[in-house]
């Protein structure tokens, strides 16, 4: 459902459900910029690409668990292969709805919830968990699928109460959000983030991708900073970055490689920006990946 205030969807049953769980097994995820009054747990089983969150995109794969916060804005943009006709990829992915009146007044100010409204006032600026955690919490979102209606709301409580316990989370967005773009704006930038993401291997230059938004340089530069609170030269940069990240850790390319087949044009500018937004030198995340991995504890399944 579309209102005049931006692109808004409306979960049909979680009114009438505590929780309400959505199983997704489709070619590509939705990629359109959108929001709603619920959160959103989602753990992603299968697929990839890239996932824009407030003002922040970074790149999702299988395995992955994020908690969208109540009207935050969101897209999760598949990889290109996902869009190709003759591709037999799925994107797959368990999503559990909910707010703080779905359930009857007050539930979550009792004792035993405390734990779950504080992971709900935090999740304002939406979250990633840790891969230790999703890898923990994966199987729980898995049997939701085919519990029953009083068994799935225990179920889900427990994940919920085990998500609030955890410190080891990021957050996606930088601020909370209470103030959606307009449907028409929403529209702009939909078609600027795609833009972004299918031409990011090349030269973007600043006017074509204006152009886009049918803006001025200046105009689109200032309407950019304000719905994503960072310039598009920012912008372009975390994307190249989240690709760089993905072929560390997927691919045996080496840095100079990645740097390339991630849209930048030098080495050392590479390093430079990898290292201004996630912290470390390429090299160094990947070792850190590296050993992350080998923490991860064993699947008992």
């Amino acid at each position: 459902m579309i209102n005049d205030r931006s692109i808004y969807f409306q979960i049909p049953k979680v009114n009438h459900e505590g929780f309400f769980v959505q199983y997704d097994d489709l070619p590509h995820f939705y990629d359109q910029l959108h929001h709603h009054p619920e959160l959103q747990l989602v753990y992603i089983m299968e697929g990839s690409g890239d996932l824009f969150a407030g003002d922040r995109i970074i790149h999702f794969e299988g395995g992955d668990l994020f908690l969208i916060g109540s009207n935050q804005n969101h897209l999760f943009k598949s990889d290109q292969e996902y869009y190709d006709e003759e591709s037999n990829k799925h994107s797959k992915s368990i999503s559990v709805f909910f707010n703080r009146k779905s359930l009857r007044e007050g539930f979550f100010e009792l004792v035993e919830t405390n734990t779950i409204k504080n992971l709900i006032e935090r999740s304002g600026r939406s979250i990633r968990f840790s891969g230790t955690v999703a890898h923990a919490i994966g199987p729980q979102m898995l049997r939701l699928i085919n519990r029953n209606d009083f068994n799935r709301f225990l179920e889900i409580l427990s994940i919920l109460h085990r998500l609030g316990e955890t410190a080891d989370y990021e957050y996606l967005a930088s601020v909370s959000w209470d103030n959606p773009p307009t449907y028409k704006e929403s529209q702009k930038i939909n078609a600027i983030i795609n833009f972004i993401l299918n031409n990011y291997k090349r030269d973007i230059q600043l006017d074509e991708v204006a152009q886009v938004a049918n803006y001025s340089k200046a105009t689109f530069c200032r309407f950019f900073r304000q719905r994503t609170r960072k310039t598009f030269t920012r912008f372009l940069n975390e994307v190249m970055v989240a690709n760089a990240r993905r072929l560390l850790i997927k691919t045996d390319l080496n840095v100079s490689q990645i740097c390339y087949e991630s849209g930048f044009n030098n080495v050392s500018n590479f390093n430079r920006q990898f290292k201004r937004i996630t912290g470390l030198t390429p090299k160094a995340y990947l070792k850190k990946y590296e050993n992350s991995q080998d923490e991860m504890p064993q699947s008992s399944s």
